[in-house]
């Protein structure tokens, strides 16, 4: 895995496979159409009534600006992040790459570039005309897409910093298995 390599696999039959099933079971397919994918991939899956998957710090333009809200596809799954991804709160206060570099992983970004991408958060939030640049009014932006799923994490919600798993590390970091702060039965009172 460390050189590298794609595997393929016999591709129109797991989406008939796929689709088959969604139509049995009368649910929706969300592909997971991020990072590397080739040409025409995910037009492909539309095709195939499979739903895209909009991840906010994955959408943005060619100058790193955040793209528009109603750039987003309607049948689509919208979150800020995933759990290979750190949450707002780790982003936002650069708390991941503090982490990736204290294990030794590569965070994929310089302190620069995490400055120009907040900038670019900042300028995607006031251009919509939402007050500040927090977890809600991310929220708020992504609920702007004509997207009709909208994921939010009950780790952004409580605020969190550290995110659910790292990818590349196994006893490094405790992934999977960090218990949330608040017990279940309080988490009527904190959301309300």
């Amino acid at each position: 895995a460390d050189q590298g390599a794609y595997v393929q696999f016999p591709f129109e039959q797991l989406l008939a496979a796929a689709a088959d099933e969604s139509v049995r079971s009368q649910c929706i397919v969300i592909g997971e159409d991020l990072g590397t994918v080739p040409p025409g991939f995910r037009e492909t899956l539309a095709d195939w009534g499979l739903w895209s998957y909009h991840v906010m710090l994955f959408e943005r333009a060619a100058d790193g600006g955040f793209i528009a809200p109603d750039l987003y596809r309607q049948n689509a799954l919208v979150t800020f992040a995933t759990h290979d991804l750190p949450t707002f709160a780790g982003w936002s206060s650069r708390h991941d790459l503090h982490i990736k570099r204290a294990l030794g992983i590569d965070p994929g970004e310089s302190d620069d570039d995490r400055a120009a991408a907040l900038d670019a958060l900042h300028r995607a939030m006031a251009w919509r005309g939402l007050p500040s640049v927090d977890y809600l009014s991310v929220t708020r932006f992504l609920a702007d897409t004509p997207s009709r799923l909208l994921v939010v994490t009950i780790e952004d919600v409580l605020g969190l910093v550290e995110q659910v798993n790292v990818p590349g590390t196994i006893n490094e970091h405790p992934n999977w298995r960090r218990p949330l702060p608040i017990e279940l039965e309080s988490w009527h009172n904190r959301l309300v």
